[in-house]
């Protein structure tokens, strides 16, 4: 996690969000995106309460069936991808009951497209696609450079591309009016930041509340039961999920609560039920693992470098001058330069900018460090309601916190990798799905794990602690591979085995590779 990213290297899923306002009108976005109360479970007595037994959000299996939605009516639809032509496409609108234990209270309107099978025989259930973030979109996904896994995986079955619960097409909440501004002439101080992150979202959830805005519908449980809905919707047996980062997080939930409906599963970058807040220490790793890399291209110390402009801006703030941000100046501290360094550890193209970043700091020149730590700030000082409702329902279990919390006080980073949550949470009256839902996870359902070694948001270290709970599951790691699009198409056999898996036939694959990363060595190069 930590997510709450309006920007284009998210926290969490390090993929650009859709940034516009909700609309429900059946046409092409250009700029969709490519992927942001403590609970108390409620006993109910047996005789005559089996219907209601679902109520508690966190019940670890599905809420029961009432009458079938009504069936979905697919309308012809032109998607116009960037770079690969029209495609010629389906849409239909899913209604789904707001909150699933009031099948007869308000619904919500939910956009699904179907990529009709190009070939295959048939046999291989549907396939939907989970965007990450939370926030992000399963059509604006399929609209990039990640298109050819999307297009290989059709020459099997149906692809379903699903824009989840209060994303692009399926009835965002409105934008809060409220934001914070942070002093550029001041260092961003950890602990008055919270305080101001905290007043900032609580005046967003009472302006939501006062919307009308159900912010307890915004659970992951909830839309693992729209993803059942759907299936049902659609007259289906079975179907596939294929999900990638925090839409991992949301396959997962549907195969606890709904494991029977699901044939396959592919998840991209792992994200467990208890794995919303991130481990300090996976950072500390993954910039070893790239100091390794770095030295081919002549950075010989990266996490000296890094230690070593933490400790000078930790005795004194450093003057920076962004030329992302027109020369803007700005003041920047040992917090700014942790947050930064973070960030900058998720995806490649931030990976291969730290090195010089790092260096040009220990010279005195703070530009690349002041201009990512300026776009954080920009982006924390603002929330979406579905992201924020989402992150703060998934939570983190009393171990995980204490283990979090342990390998903060150890991590060159502190606690950067997760700001501003868990703490966050603490005060809005936003739902908790509770410990059963974050509990252990057991299924028969095929799994197929794909892990990048260079995946700064979510390690291969999740996928192997999943694995053993799943009796078919199996792991393809991608060598080099980080959080971003070479995870997808940095090697063709990559979309050949999730193809493939999906159709049913054996993953022959335990690991592949894609290139390194060739880090930047001059200014010039930018």
């Amino acid at each position: 996690m930590s997510r709450k990213s309006l920007f284009v290297f998210s926290k969490r899923d390090a993929c650009p969000r859709a940034l516009s306002a909700a609309s429900m009108a059946p046409r092409q976005r250009n700029d969709a995106s490519t992927e942001s109360a403590t609970h108390v479970t409620r006993l109910f007595p047996l005789a005559g309460k089996l219907a209601v037994l679902c109520l508690a959000l966190a019940c670890a299996v599905p809420a029961l069936a009432g009458d079938a939605p009504a069936p979905l009516v697919f309308s012809p639809y032109a998607m116009e991808t960037k770079g690969n032509g029209t495609i010629a496409t389906e849409e239909a609108f899913l209604e789904v009951p707001r909150r699933h234990s009031e099948p007869n209270g308000p619904r919500i309107r939910l956009r699904v497209v179907r990529l009709p099978a190009t070939g295959g025989d048939g046999r291989a259930a549907p396939v939907v696609y989970l965007a990450g973030g939370p926030g992000g979109s399963g059509f604006g996904t399929a609209l990039g450079p990640r298109w050819p896994v999307f297009d290989r995986v059709r020459r099997e079955t149906d692809v379903l591309l699903l824009d989840q619960r209060g994303t692009d097409f399926s009835q965002m909440p409105p934008e809060c009016s409220h934001s914070h501004g942070f002093d550029d002439a001041q260092p961003l101080q950890r602990d008055a930041a919270l305080v101001a992150l905290r007043a900032t979202a609580a005046s967003c959830v009472a302006e939501w509340r006062k919307a009308g805005v159900d912010l307890g519908a915004y659970t992951t449980a909830e839309s693992a039961d729209d993803i059942e809905d759907l299936r049902r919707a659609m007259g289906l047996p079975r179907i596939s999920l294929w999900g990638m980062s925090y839409g991992t997080h949301l396959a997962l939930a549907t195969v606890r609560r709904h494991g029977p409906s699901l044939e396959r599963v592919v998840l991209m970058g792992s994200e467990g039920p208890d794995d919303t807040i991130k481990l300090p220490l996976a950072a500390d790793a993954l910039l070893a693992d790239l100091a390794v890399v770095a030295r081919k291209d002549g950075f010989d110390d990266l996490e000296g470098s890094a230690r070593r402009v933490l400790e000078v801006l930790r005795r004194q703030p450093g003057q920076a001058s962004s030329p992302m941000h027109g020369g803007r100046k700005v003041t920047i501290g040992e917090y700014d330069a942790q947050l930064a360094i973070a960030i900058m550890l998720g995806r490649r193209g931030l990976q291969r900018m730290l090195p010089l970043a790092l260096r040009e700091a220990e010279a005195g020149d703070y530009s690349l460090l002041g201009s990512v730590a300026l776009m954080i700030r920009e982006d924390l000082g603002s929330f979406r309601a579905m992201p924020l409702a989402m992150d703060v329902a998934s939570g983190l279990s009393p171990q995980r916190r204490a283990l979090v919390n342990a390998q903060a006080r150890e991590s060159v980073l502190g606690d950067a990798l997760n700001f501003p949550f868990p703490e966050l949470a603490e005060g809005l009256g936003l739902p908790d799905l509770g410990e059963a839902y974050r509990g252990p996870l057991r299924s028969d359902v095929p799994v197929l794990f794909i892990s990048g070694t260079l995946d700064g948001r979510t390690p291969q270290a999740n996928a192997r602690a999943l694995l053993p709970g799943f009796s078919k599951g199996q792991q393809l790691l991608v060598r080099n591979a980080s959080h971003d699009n070479e995870m997808w198409i940095g090697n063709a056999a990559v979309a050949e085995n999730i193809a493939g898996f999906l159709a049913g036939r054996p993953v022959t694959d335990a690991s592949l590779e894609v290139p390194l990363p060739v880090f930047i060595t001059s200014k010039a190069q930018l």
